[in-house]
């Protein structure tokens, strides 16, 4: 595919703003929490990564109309076959991680398993991999709970 660039970005711009606007339209979506204690609301993430993501691929479909096509996408060697194979399990993992965290309700509880699959699929030696999983399961609790008071089922 020649326009390597192009369309990708395009896609991934459009989807960017789409989930920014969307929230921002959405009733229920706030920026700013309707508590007194200052937290942001359910739509501050959302549309703070929605037009993350809209930039960041603007800025890549400028660069491939830029790049005049010379970039070319879907050639499959050894090498895009193995990330193919990782990026595929990656999926899945979430997919399972979504699936586990709405039917138990407790996030804190599937954020490492989620984070010690994905180091799995990615490679990582074992004593990094739950080394790297309490670290981050510790930061999103800190962060969310402790930082911006969200509660998450116990």
């Amino acid at each position: 595919m020649h326009k390597g660039d192009t369309i990708p970005g395009l896609i991934t711009a459009i989807f960017g703003y789409s989930v920014a606007i969307y929230t921002l339209l959405e009733d229920t979506m706030r920026v700013n929490a309707q508590s007194s204690d200052g937290v942001p609301g359910a739509g501050f993430f959302p549309v703070l990564l929605g037009f993350a993501v809209g930039i960041l691929g603007t800025i890549l479909f400028v660069r491939g109309i830029l790049q005049k096509g010379s970039v070319q996408y879907f050639q499959v060697d050894p090498e895009i076959k193995f990330n193919l194979k990782r990026l595929g399990l990656t999926a899945v993992s979430i997919v399972i991680f979504f699936i586990l965290w709405q039917t138990t309700k407790r996030f804190i509880v599937c954020v490492p398993i989620l984070c010690f699959a994905l180091n799995a699929i990615f490679g990582r030696k074992l004593k990094y991999n739950i080394i790297y999983t309490v670290v981050f399961t510790a930061f999103i609790y800190l962060a969310f709970v402790v930082g911006f008071s969200i509660q998450f089922n116990r």
